[in-house]
């Protein structure tokens, strides 16, 4: 039996996005099966993870757009701040950097599917789980792939959220040494599965009536070597495991422009209904209920009689503060906050007379993020091609580490051009480059996608194919009428034998 140990939820924690919809860890101190070493890396994990959630959590609410209203208290009524609808600003720069970083495929030079990868990426889904892989790195900073094994003993590629998963880092050999990862949860949303990734094997665990006991099935590890692969973005020596895309300085940018939305809502309700001050009136009319008072405003003909000193009233209204700061203030909060993240102000819904009308103009503001992008498939691309190298040695044991270092990561470009530019800048390469026309570089600077790349060779194939055969025919077609022709001009070229004449007798 196991001592137990759970560890406390952070202040201030509550699930985002639905009931429950991050797991809660329940961390045992020592598990029977497992040596000292590994419970000590396991309380290790748990303890990074602890350390993490809070924020990870905080980073969830910001991309679904469930942050609370960071409030100062002054002027707003708790009314309408109960009630104010967020941004969506932190998924809008998250979601558009993602959706720059497009995976294609793996190449190598003079192979069409190396290494059977093709196959492989087609069993698993693996192009959409990559997609959303990105989109988790993009929001906590990184995520995981982890290369395993199923029961016939062929490679999956799994992916694991920052939420769900831990991770050490080996700084001399620049890959993650551990890794602990929450594979099931219960009916209250509490781990009761665990895998522990370590360099010389992958063990997992389970908990049932609050013990945990390790399952006997593991599995071995090559090269002694951890067999998790993290996506991490814009990682450095310091932050090996990278930083959110969601900045703090977004997040208080993000605060800021939530603060002025409740502030012209509360504004805009004097618009639907001014305030109105009514001087030297009688009790009865001054002591008017909610639906009374709105009657009065908007009935056509009202009369006010003179109070009992035989005063008449004076009714003042007071003039509704303008919308202009706030729309003013909402736009250098959307231009901040554009400047932070290398995207577009328009593209965050603030229009304005400066926005740029000419594609050129427009491509210029998005150079910022589409350099980005770049950087972002170059680290990604070195951590998904460490996990194909190692699915293709799992598929075939014997291939060689040369062939394996020509292996590449095919990348949709982030900065696609329009159809006139791709066909021009074409025809200038094509013209100057001999092959160029034919070959898939030359086809992906034409603008096609891989597969459409792929179907047009194979009906390039298809046609060469059908030339062959015709060729064949026609050369067919062509010695049978040779062979024809030979014959006919020999039987014409024999010496023609006369016929004896009657009543003769033909000599031996």
């Amino acid at each position: 039996m196991s001592d137990i140990q759970t560890t406390a939820a952070p202040d201030g924690w509550k699930p985002t996005g639905g009931a429950g919809t991050v797991p809660k860890l329940v961390v045992p101190t020592h598990i029977d099966g497992l040596s000292d070493e590994e419970n000590t890396l396991l309380r290790e994990l748990a303890e990074v993870w602890t350390r993490h959630a809070s924020r990870n959590r905080t980073l969830t609410a910001y991309y679904e757009a469930k942050e609370p209203l960071v409030d100062f208290g002054l002027t707003v009524p708790k009314s309408i701040k109960d009630h104010y609808t967020p941004l969506g600003w932190a998924r809008k720069a998250v979601d558009m950097l993602a959706e720059l970083c497009v995976f294609e495929g793996f190449v190598s030079p003079g192979v069409d599917d190396p290494f059977e990868l093709q196959d492989f990426m087609s069993r698993i889904g693996f192009t959409s789980v990559l997609q959303q892989a990105i989109q988790t790195a993009l929001i906590h900073g990184c995520s995981f792939l982890s290369v395993v094994q199923d029961f016939e003993g062929r490679p999956l590629i799994r992916t694991h959220t920052a939420e769900s998963s831990a991770a050490v880092w080996d700084y001399p050999n620049r890959r993650v040494r551990a890794c602990m990862a929450i594979t099931d949860v219960d009916d209250n949303n509490e781990a009761t599965g665990l895998v522990l990734y370590m360099p010389d094997r992958n063990i997992s665990v389970q908990r049932h009536l609050g013990y945990w006991w390790r399952v006997d099935d593991e599995q071995p590890t090559i090269d002694n070597e951890c067999s998790v692969f993290r996506l991490a973005y814009k990682a450095t020596e310091v932050k090996p495991f990278g930083r959110s895309r969601i900045s703090r300085d977004a997040m208080a940018i993000i605060d800021g422009a939530n603060r002025t939305i409740v502030r012209a809502e509360a504004n805009a309700e004097f618009y639907a209904f001014p305030k109105i001050l009514l001087t030297g009136t009688s009790e009865e009319l001054a002591s008017l209920g909610t639906d009374d008072a709105l009657k009065l405003y908007m009935g056509r003909y009202n009369m006010i009689s003179k109070d009992i000193d035989g005063q008449s009233p004076t009714v003042t209204q007071l003039a509704a503060s303008s919308m202009d700061p706030h729309l003013t203030m909402l736009k250098s909060w959307a231009a901040m906050f554009a400047s932070a993240m290398n995207i577009p102000a328009s593209s965050l819904g603030i229009v304005s007379d400066a926005n740029p009308t000419s594609a050129d103009a427009t491509e210029a503001q998005r150079e910022d993020l589409i350099i980005e992008a770049r950087h972002c498939d170059r680290d990604f691309g070195e951590s998904i091609l460490q996990a194909a190298r190692l699915v293709a040695r799992i598929q075939d044991p014997s291939v060689p580490d040369e062939e394996l270092m020509k292996l590449q990561v095919d990348w949709k470009n982030p900065n696609t051009p329009s159809s006139s530019m791709s066909a021009d800048a074409f025809s200038k390469l094509a013209g100057s480059i001999d092959s160029f026309a034919n070959s898939e570089v030359g086809m992906t600077r034409a603008g096609l996608s891989r597969s459409e790349i792929v179907r047009l060779k194979a009906d390039q194939r298809k046609a060469q194919a059908g030339q062959v055969l015709d060729q064949i025919r026609g050369m067919r077609q062509q010695t049978e009428q040779q062979t024809d022709t030979a014959a006919r001009e020999g039987g014409m070229n024999e010496p023609e034998q006369s016929e004896p004449a009657a009543g003769t007798t033909q000599k031996a």
